[in-house]
């Protein structure tokens, strides 16, 4: 099993299986009764929001919660199994709305097993 610091992963790029720099990982959350990385928060690139019809902020961009199942690899990147259009996107503010909402991906059923990472501590 390969180990890395769950910090490691802030800051890297996630691409989608088109090839496509998506956004950079801003966050992740966990289950705290399992201990498993369950989604990473992904700022998306601006020109992906306008792909996407999402609202542009002035500052800032918006963010999606991508599930953990969703990730094939990790290297200098984060790999998503499928295109960004292929995910089932949910919430966000679109370019008509003025309210914003949380920005979901669900998994596609096709392969919606339970791939989760289990955080353990260092000794």
């Amino acid at each position: 099993m390969t180990k890395s610091k769950v910090t490691n992963l802030i800051g890297l790029n996630m691409i989608d299986q088109q090839g496509r720099n998506i956004g950079t990982v801003a966050d992740m959350s966990v289950d705290i009764e399992t201990w498993h990385l369950v989604t990473l928060e992904v700022n998306l690139n601006r020109a992906i929001l306008d792909e996407l019809k999402l609202k542009r902020p002035w500052f800032g961009t918006q963010a999606i919660h991508i599930p953990i199942s969703e990730v094939s690899s990790a290297t200098d990147n984060l790999i998503l199994k499928c295109s960004l259009e292929d995910l089932q996107l949910s919430g966000g503010e679109s370019a008509a709305e003025s309210t914003p909402a949380e920005l979901t991906a669900q998994p596609r059923a096709a392969h919606a097993e339970d791939r989760s990472i289990t955080l353990g501590s260092s000794g």
